[in-house]
């Protein structure tokens, strides 16, 4: 049988005594933390760049849903609507085409931030018709606001420019943009 442990050697064993260090485990220990901090700092701005790529790619995706949203309502909304083939329809009669008359134009602008066109002055994603990109050239048709101080304009766009996005919509489109994407109107 093993001889039992003085209580002394138990405090020995179990008691915490600091090493000393010298000069060189200082120097290494000094090392490794600068390493550590140069390190942190070189890998900030790659931290940052991947937050920023994010922020952009979420965004695009939440254009992209929206926009899909919407194509999806107005298919369903015209699938609900389309007539049937086998009705019958009544021959078309000759009537006077009216003379139509160009629309007043308020001023000409062109888009600053690429974003929504709709069919109304509102943020729903039932009312996105597709997306306008920055440098399109657009007139100004009507202006309108809504809720006190978020104005819109109904405009028709004139010129794009480049292909910024898979659902921009073409020249000769008409919708309503919120005034924060575009310039200020020009006669």
């Amino acid at each position: 049988m093993p001889p039992k442990t003085d209580p002394h050697d138990w405090s020995r064993l179990f008691e915490r005594h600091q090493r000393r260090r010298g000069p060189l485990s200082t120097l290494i220990a000094a090392l490794v933390i600068g390493m550590i901090i140069v390190g942190l700092i070189g890998l900030t701005p790659f931290v940052l760049d991947q937050l920023e790529t994010n922020r952009a790619i979420a965004r695009q995706t939440q254009i992209a849903l929206q926009t899909r949203e919407a194509r999806a309502t107005a298919q369903q909304a015209a699938t609900q609507s389309a007539i049937p083939a086998a009705t019958p329809t009544a021959p078309p009669t000759p009537t006077a085409t009216p003379t139509l008359m160009p629309e007043p134009i308020l001023g000409r602008a062109q888009v600053i931030n690429g974003g929504n066109i709709r069919r109304e002055p509102r943020v729903a994603a039932e009312t996105v018709m597709g997306q306008v990109c920055v440098g399109d050239r657009v007139v100004l048709l009507e202006e309108q606001t809504t809720n006190g101080a978020n104005r819109w304009y109904r405009l028709r766009v004139v010129e794009t420019v480049g292909n910024c996005v898979p659902e921009r919509v073409s020249a000769g489109t008409e919708g309503w943009v919120n005034a924060t994407l575009l310039s200020a109107p020009e006669p």
